[in-house]
């Protein structure tokens, strides 16, 4: 396996781009010897030169599709077939990739037609030329001896021919938003609760999937990192990272199912996000060390501290964490203490704040922290309490605030023109500004994506070198499940100009976040 690796590092680097775009080619045997773990290391390879040279679409496209033409890994099949069916249906020449699609279709395994079906959709979809073509297809679908071949065929054709753009928009050009493990979870609760049986399933229950860079940790190196780095600290967040490495669910799956334990919190409703970074309250040499997770549900928020005793010498009881604001739309309706805070053993204490309805009151807050609770001396080795009552006392944290990123997830859009379009112009709003503090369009930017939360569509977060102009597209959605779609023109001279354009179906929304920027 580690041989295989480092041989297939070395064929990537046949892929490295020219000056003109193009890239060196690569002879099909290569990608077909090896094993499995060569010939993935191979695929991303190639993925990876596409999304990082525009240029060099056509040619690795080229080349995964005469990949699938013989390759006997059904994981690597199905990836490949959803990229051509997103990249390629997106291409200057759609129809080429057709064929290499539909072959798999007539020649392959069920779970390997299915995907390709769902590929086909894609190219329907994105070409009104292809569109007949592309049903018929569909059409011979309809007839395939499995179950979920027949049942996309069925959907996918009626949806195309019937042309419901939204409806394809959300669908096909894109994906649904959700964690795929808090669906699994919240479809069996459904199938379970039988009271729920005479009500529809309401998708806006189940957590949205979490930036996959950030949180998404079954097989990634980063994944690793984490849960070596949790095996070390075993805070309660870092915890949640570890479960969710070992498990393959998001951090956010995690969070979810430990605050749905906890009473005070059970009737808040599905949780939306949480933040991927926790905030050190504290240094990490002080007596008292203290980190904040922010978990934002529809109408609350919940702070959770995870908080660590260096003392050996004290046990501290009834910890918990003051918070003050100055700022209107928050109200602090709980707050669940702990009980013993010993040395070294890290616990958590949450408060929970509720928010106001209008959603320009609590887009952003400035807080406090205090950090109280009662202390009593004890034995620096049994640990044994010294007796007595104790004392009270509390220790003052860093400030902590919450911003427009902590209400929006960032949402992964196919085709972010499909959406934008559907929003329309009767829901825009636009305004512009002169970002003096940022001397490069790199620096604006990443400070853009940082301050809204939201995902960067068509790879328009990166910015190709020696540019002086660039335009931003961002796609989120509010905790509201509201969408908020962003178009920012940025120009540089001096400093950087920004005139930035929102689209939102809610009225109240689009005026929040095009005036968060200022």
């Amino acid at each position: 396996r580690r041989c295989g690796t480092v041989k297939a590092t070395d064929y990537a680097e046949w892929f490295l781009p020219y000056s003109d775009g193009s890239v060196v080619p690569l002879s099909l045997p290569v990608l077909l010897q090896g094993g499995a773990d060569f010939k993935k290391a191979i695929v991303e390879a190639i993925i990876n030169i596409l999304e990082e040279n525009p240029e060099a679409k056509d040619t690795c496209l080229g080349h995964l599709c005469e990949y699938i033409e013989d390759c006997e890994h059904v994981d690597l099949a199905v990836r490949v077939l959803h990229l051509v069916g997103v990249e390629g249906s997106r291409s200057t020449r759609p129809n080429t990739y057709i064929r290499y699609v539909y072959n798999r279709v007539m020649l392959e395994n069920a779970q390997i037609r299915a995907a390709a079906i769902t590929a086909l959709a894609k190219f329907g979809a994105s070409n009104a030329d292809l569109l007949p073509s592309i049903l018929t297809l569909l059409e011979r679908g309809l007839y395939d001896t499995d179950d979920e071949v027949r049942d996309r065929s069925t959907f996918y054709y009626h949806l195309l021919k019937e042309q419901h753009k939204s409806t394809i928009g959300t669908y096909v050009l894109n994906r649904l938003p959700v964690s795929i493990v808090g669906l699994e979870n919240a479809l069996l609760a459904y199938t379970q609760d039988e009271s729920q049986q005479d009500i529809p399933f309401d998708i806006k229950t189940v957590p949205l999937e979490t930036s996959a860079d950030a949180s998404r940790l079954s097989i990634s190196t980063a994944g690793a990192a984490a849960t070596q780095a949790a095996a070390t600290a075993m805070t309660p967040s870092s915890s949640a990272v570890a479960a969710a490495a070992k498990t393959g669910a998001s951090a956010q799956d995690v969070y979810a199912e430990q605050l749905a334990a906890i009473p005070e919190f059970a009737d808040l409703g599905p949780l939306f996000r949480s933040s991927t970074k926790p905030v050190e309250l504290t240094e990490s040499e002080t007596e008292y060390v203290v980190r904040c997770i922010r978990h934002m549900f529809a109408n609350h928020v919940v702070f959770q501290f995870d908080c660590t005793n260096t003392l050996n010498d004290q046990l501290l009881d009834n910890v918990s964490v003051a918070l003050e604001t100055g700022d209107e739309g928050f109200e602090i309706v709980s707050t669940v203490s702990i009980a013993r805070l010993g040395y070294n053993k890290p616990a958590t204490t949450y408060t929970c704040m509720a928010l106001d309805e209008d959603a320009s009151l609590c887009a952003s807050g400035s807080f406090s922290c205090t950090l109280k609770f009662l202390v009593k001396d004890c034995d620096p080795t049994t640990q044994e309490p010294d007796g007595g009552d104790g004392y009270e006392d509390e220790y003052v944290l860093e400030d902590m605030e919450v911003t427009l990123a902590d209400h929006m997830a960032p949402l992964a859009t196919s085709s972010f023109s499909t959406t934008w379009e559907e929003l329309g112009e009767d829901n825009e709003v636009e305004d512009t500004y002169a970002l003096t503090s940022m001397k490069s369009l790199e620096a604006a930017v990443d400070q853009v994506m940082q301050f809204m939360g939201m995902h960067a569509c068509e790879r328009s977060g990166k910015i190709t070198e020696g540019k002086s102009t660039h335009v931003l597209l961002l796609a989120g959605m509010f905790r509201n499940h509201e969408k908020v779609l962003v178009r920012a023109r940025l120009a540089l001279t001096d400093s950087v100009t920004m005139k930035i354009a929102v689209r939102s179906a809610d009225e109240i929304l689009r005026q929040v976040v095009v005036s968060s920027v200022g």
